[in-house]
């Protein structure tokens, strides 16, 4: 149960700058707020393509991260998100690290735009990331410098600037999966993953949570943003047709 503060103040959302605002708001539960939006009927996940790549992804995490795993930061997470971490004794769950040229290049085969929101999370052995909704404030940070994005109307029931066409994310598996590593998309397991797979989640609804129980480090492209030509995520969610790409 969410407090009323908070309430209030989701439902005085007229703006994406009023969407931020709420999210900066440390009197506001955003940690328990967004579980209270999910329909758990809508929860899923599903492989909608594969890309092919050769670059030596061993030389990208070697590279300093932006954030380490071990780190809390508002960065990534919302003062509420911030302090439930820290009351249980969770880190970021993750090193994130800048993209390089040919994760860019993955980004752009895929279709995803320009202002897309892209960063390598590399969990390392022995890290975890705690439960939790998305609400893709990160891709409304970045692309908040821009005047009129901050003016645009939310849209409360997508969780988006209502002006943009759907938001997507998601991740691509830049190494073979491996014993121990576990993604949770509730109320399923996403395992078995191959180098290259692009797995889609309904952020909105699918809570989730990840681990990372083997000795081998576990690096995911996440990908957050529109897709010109989205019909072939559509086609993988309803049909099970998977699309192949190559950089």
């Amino acid at each position: 149960m969410t407090d009323s503060h908070t309430h209030k103040k989701w439902n005085n959302i007229k703006t994406v700058n009023d969407f931020l605002s709420f999210c900066e708001d440390p009197q506001c539960d955003t940690q328990n707020f967004f579980t209270t939006l999910i329909n758990p009927t809508l929860s899923n996940f599903w492989t909608a393509g594969n890309i092919g790549f050769d670059f030596d992804v061993s030389e990208l995490l070697t590279q300093e991260p932006e954030i380490k795993a071990s780190e809390l930061s508002p960065t990534t997470m919302h003062p509420a998100e911030l302090e439930y971490h820290k009351n249980n004794n969770f880190g970021n769950g993750y090193d994130r690290i800048k993209p390089n040229s040919n994760v860019k290049d993955i980004v752009k085969a895929l279709g995803f735009k320009d202002n897309s929101s892209v960063w390598v999370n590399n969990q390392p052995p022995g890290t975890l990331m705690g439960r939790h909704v998305d609400s893709i404030s990160c891709f409304t940070y970045e692309n908040s410098d821009e005047e009129a994005v901050l003016q645009m109307k939310y849209d409360k029931e997508l969780r988006q600037p209502a002006e943009l066409k759907p938001i997507w994310r998601c991740f691509v598996a830049l190494a073979d999966w491996q014993s121990g590593q576990i993604v949770n998309f509730e109320p399923n397991f996403w395992t078995n993953w191959k180098k290259g797979d692009v797995v889609f989640f309904d952020w909105r609804h699918t809570p989730h949570s990840t681990a990372n129980c083997s000795d081998k480090d576990r690096p995911l492209l996440k990908i957050t943003g529109v897709i010109e030509n989205d019909e072939w995520v559509h086609e993988a969610k309803q049909k099970n047709i998977i699309k192949n790409f190559t950089v």
